[in-house]
């Protein structure tokens, strides 16, 4: 009877550890909209210093599912931006028109930005696979859509559980460690921190993220990600809070 009964505890107890393990894996409805509004600050340290406040409000779907990949269309609805560069301030706001001939300078190259797509592909463990920027002309920015998701695991965890992922985007590469810390009402969370290196393989800063991410789809609901590089001999900080609602 105590065999039975010691048996009878083990397997609750195996049973239980597997009901807690979570398979992270993007299970995304297709072409349903979400609405994403992403902050970003930026801190650039130099001959000539800059601080830069940007609200990105766009249009997220899922519009393919082919090979365990997914295609994402990302639509840029509206654009503010705060610029202060020393000797210089400047402010733009796609939704508040203006004639102040500074606001000008900026809505020059923030207005082609305005209604045009973003093409991403993942796969469903969250790890970017492609972007394509054909649309936006002179889009070079490696750092874009980069925090969109933490890249998962390939087996269940539970908390406390951490994996390791790597990701490049336009010659920026991310080697991260990933840790699943939490369950809450909101979804799941998951930790990473890491560095960025170049094209070259060398070291260029730092990046440390948060997501939330929904419990059904394992997108992305908020995400804070933090960066420190180095720029062209330039020490750049850049914050960025990312929100996304159906």
């Amino acid at each position: 009877m105590k065999k039975l009964f010691v048996l009878f505890m083990f397997s609750t107890a195996v049973i239980c550890t597997k009901a807690q393990e979570v398979n992270f894996k993007l299970k995304m409805p297709l072409n349903q909209p979400l609405k994403s509004v992403v902050t970003m600050k930026m801190d650039m340290e130099g001959e000539q210093s800059m601080i830069m406040d940007m609200v990105t409000k766009s249009t997220i779907a899922a519009t393919k599912f082919e090979n365990q990949n997914y295609t994402f269309e990302n639509i840029t609805d509206a654009i503010k931006m705060d610029m202060d560069a020393g000797v210089m301030t400047m402010s733009y706001d796609s939704e508040k028109p203006t004639e102040d001939p500074m606001a000008e300078m900026l809505a020059a190259q923030m207005k082609p930005l305005i209604g045009k797509k973003i093409t991403m592909i993942l796969d469903e463990k969250g790890k970017m696979i492609e972007t394509n920027t054909d649309e936006i002309e002179g889009s070079e920015n490696p750092y874009e859509n980069m925090g969109m998701t933490a890249t998962y695991p390939d087996k269940p965890v539970k908390v406390g559980d951490t994996w390791t992922s790597e990701a490049e985007n336009k010659g920026m590469k991310t080697k991260l460690t990933n840790k699943y810390v939490a369950k809450t009402a909101d979804g799941h969370v998951v930790e990473t921190a890491g560095d960025l290196f170049n094209e070259k393989e060398e070291k260029i800063g730092t990046m440390k993220s948060t997501y939330t991410v929904d419990p059904e789809t394992f997108f992305t609901k908020t995400a804070t990600v933090n960066m420190e590089m180095d720029v062209e001999g330039k020490k750049v900080k850049m914050n960025m809070q990312m929100d996304i609602q159906k």
